[in-house]
């Protein structure tokens, strides 16, 4: 399996921006654990996108700073996502994120985009392991397990999930 990493994405502007939106006035939901059944410890979630509707006022803001990073022909989901800081990481059980059937399974994609740095990681079944960078992108088949290991070092660790249908590269 491929991770693609882009790091530095956002320029300045747009990483300013995004930090406004969430660091604003956003409400937060409490979830009971992070992979449904698991008993793995709670996190919060903004939903942004699902089902094919915007379920936040964020939706557009969001969507105008990530519409030219994200290569997609459609959006499934959006939430952001906070895990507070613990005296031990917390570590969510391996999941995929979306368990839906569809006819081209190899086009649905995963990314994470990280909005602050902390010793908080996304590792892969695989035993990789990516770092928790701010500004840092990575881009990954939906369909690899993967897992949330939360911080110890700062109060929160934010990032933002997508999940979409990735467009086919074009070729002349």
């Amino acid at each position: 399996m491929t991770v693609e990493i882009r790091d530095n994405l956002l320029v300045k502007k747009d990483l300013t921006e995004l930090e406004n939106l969430i660091y604003g006035n956003l409400p937060w939901y409490l979830n009971k654990e992070q992979v449904t059944g698991a008993d793995d410890g709670c996190w919060f979630s903004h939903i942004i996108y699902d089902e094919d509707v915007p379920k936040s006022d964020i939706y557009n803001p969001v969507m105008d700073i990530f519409k030219n990073y994200l290569k997609y022909v459609t959006l499934i989901r959006i939430n952001a996502n906070l895990l507070l800081r613990q005296e031990t990481p917390s570590i969510s059980d391996f999941h995929t994120d979306c368990d839906w059937n569809f006819e081209d399974e190899e086009k649905m994609t995963t990314a994470i985009f990280y909005l602050n740095t902390n010793n908080g990681a996304t590792e892969f079944k695989d035993g990789d392991r990516i770092d928790s960078v701010k500004n840092r992108l990575i881009i990954f088949p939906t369909t690899a397990s993967h897992r949330a290991i939360g911080q110890t070092d700062v109060s929160k660790r934010i990032v933002f999930n997508f999940n979409f249908i990735k467009r086919e590269s074009v070729t002349t």
